[in-house]
């Protein structure tokens, strides 16, 4: 019991340590970034003590700043000479700093040699390029995608999808197939760091989606996600592949591009025996066909699938007047199905309430 008192006497006389630095460096760093104090005094001496502290409060704030900002924060991290520790931390025994220096190597965009440090900022007139970046440290964070540790690997993942380099998109893409921890949606989120010059080489360099069709369904993914207009020749190729996640995924990613000229081509998915295929279907309709889409649309009102019935009422109200005085129709015929007439009242109701009507 004494040991545990001791050890949380400790614990909080840190804290109350860090807050006092925090709120001491909070200050100097209004002056030295927004009262041009680069351009005088600088931002003050730090002691050597201290610089773990700081190096932890200037990747806190990094992610927040933008613009010229941004980059004089970047400046004051090279020039006190913090990164030179990051080789030793990436090694470190202690997860938590193998997991902070991957995490300062994205946010200063630390991808280049430590002798290509720039001087202080006070010597030098001010410049900023945006996008200029050299080569070194993502190296030394490549052997992190196979750490033990599945946030150190993420963190890893992510610091090298964020310097958009293709030199590493394979063995991210490997990483993110193998990964079987993260939700599918969150793997995603990593894959976009690299932006959508992604998606040509996945094009390139993956296999046949009839032998591996799960990267190719992160690829259709993508491809919504960056509404990428040059995919939607291979999503509609995507779509001929007999593999239901892979069609519903490339659907998901029509319904975003929202071209009206491939409506004929979803709408022979319509009858597809899979209900994952029909209730993206039933949302792609409304979104490809507008008001034209209301005959296609009813039919799928009494899918035996309740998230088809849902998918397709929904679509109707984001008509307007016309899917409105479809489903008003429908729900008042007593002799339309039973289960289409009961979503027709349940999204009528829905559609009051909020004032969709």
């Amino acid at each position: 019991m004494v040991v545990g008192v001791i050890m949380q006497y400790l614990k909080d006389r840190r804290n109350r340590y860090r807050i006092a630095r925090y709120q001491a460096w909070e200050g100097q760093l209004t002056d030295y970034l927004f009262k041009r104090g680069y351009e005088r005094d600088g931002f003050g001496q730090v002691a050597w003590s201290d610089r773990w502290l700081f190096r932890d409060f200037l990747a806190r704030y990094q992610s927040t700043i933008a613009g010229q900002e941004s980059e004089l924060l970047r400046e004051l991290y090279l020039s006190m000479g913090i990164h030179t520790s990051l080789p030793g931390r990436l090694q470190d025994r202690d997860p938590k700093i193998r997991a902070q220096a991957a995490k300062e190597i994205a946010v200063f965009r630390l991808d280049e040699p430590a002798e290509h440090a720039p001087p202080p900022v006070t010597e030098r007139p001010w410049r900023w390029k945006p996008g200029v970046r050299m080569e070194g440290y993502l190296d030394q964070v490549l052997p992190l995608l196979d750490d033990p540790v599945p946030f150190v690997a993420h963190t890893a993942a992510l610091t090298l999808t964020r310097s958009r380099s293709l030199k590493y998109a394979e063995p991210v893409l490997a990483w993110v197939m193998r990964e079987e921890l993260y939700q599918r949606e969150r793997l995603l989120r990593v894959l976009e760091g690299f932006g959508p010059t992604l998606l040509p080489w996945m094009k390139e360099n993956l296999e046949s989606p009839n032998q591996n069709p799960e990267p190719w369904i992160l690829y259709a993914l993508l491809a919504g996600s960056h509404r990428h207009r040059e995919s939607l020749p291979r999503l509609l190729w995507l779509l001929e592949v007999p593999n239901v996640d892979l069609r519903a995924s490339v659907l998901k990613a029509l319904i975003i591009l929202a071209d009206p000229a491939v409506y004929p081509k979803v709408r022979s998915f319509a009858s597809s025996p899979a209900w994952e295929i029909r209730t993206q279907v039933a949302r792609a309709l409304g979104v490809l066909g507008g008001p034209s889409a209301v005959p296609d649309l009813l039919p799928l009102m009494a899918d035996p699938v309740y998230e088809v019935r849902r998918n397709a009422a929904q679509s109707l109200v984001d008509l307007g007047h016309s899917g409105v005085s479809a489903l008003t129709w429908l729900a008042n015929d007593p002799a339309a199905d039973r289960f289409a007439r009961d979503i027709a009242r349940e999204r009528l109701e829905w559609a009051d309430e909020r004032g969709h009507m």
